[in-house]
């Protein structure tokens, strides 16, 4: 896919969540029950020590068994993980912080790129250097308050805010109302009843609710 259908399909979902298990099995069970739910789109963090093979073999099960899924990297710091991951099939890159390699990278391969940035000249200077999608963080210091002030003199900007998005109905709609273009939830949505119970009908079932509060939020709202 192209960044600007990525960018689509995170923006029509309105949700993008990041997860990190170190077991391949639970792995591709959680890829069952967030696909069975809806989402079409996932990051997968690169928090372990086997992350990458773990990714890889997950890139290779959703080619087989989840078609139109799109698979991502999140917590990439620097070019070399940007590399062993993009050749392990990652369709974008996330990160945490603003890296001009790894947004170079990026750039020279045509990838979508989601880095993190906590002011506005951050949020600016990462559209500059190529970035499709800026990941706000930590959304929880940052506040809604903050995306409907950037937005005011910088309307063009695409934000995702991570880090303080939760899974009630009023959290989600302030931020949906304030402009940004999909949100980032991970411990709330995978929660312990899904990482270490194996829940993943919980899980599941949490995907469909999300997926239909944010387009109930948006047609409420006409966003």
């Amino acid at each position: 896919m192209t960044k600007e259908e990525i960018l689509q399909l995170a923006s029509a979902q309105g949700l993008l969540p990041p997860f990190n298990h170190p077991e391949e099995k639970v792995a591709m069970q959680i890829l069952d029950a967030v696909y069975a739910g809806g989402l079409r789109m996932i990051e997968y963090t690169n928090r372990s020590s086997n992350a990458l093979d773990v990714f890889s073999a997950m890139v290779k099960y959703a080619d087989k068994k989840l078609p139109g899924m799109v698979l991502g990297i999140g917590t990439i710091m620097n070019a070399k993980q940007a590399k062993q991951f993009h050749k392990a099939g990652a369709q974008f890159i996330v990160a945490p912080t603003l890296s001009l390699e790894v947004g170079a990278y990026c750039s020279k391969h045509d990838l979508f790129w989601c880095p993190g940035a906590g002011t506005a000249t951050e949020v600016v200077q990462a559209h500059e250097w190529g970035a499709s999608l800026v990941k706000l963080f930590p959304a929880e210091v940052l506040g809604p308050t903050f995306v409907k002030s950037l937005k005011g003199p910088c309307p063009w900007t695409k934000l995702m805010p991570s880090g303080g998005v939760t899974l009630d109905e009023n959290n989600l709609a302030a931020w949906f109302k304030s402009g940004v273009e999909c949100v980032a939830i991970g411990t709330q949505l995978f929660s312990k009843e899904i990482m270490q119970e194996g829940n993943m009908k919980l899980l599941e079932e949490r995907v469909g609710w999300l997926l239909s509060t944010i387009a109930k939020i948006r047609k409420e709202n006409q966003l």
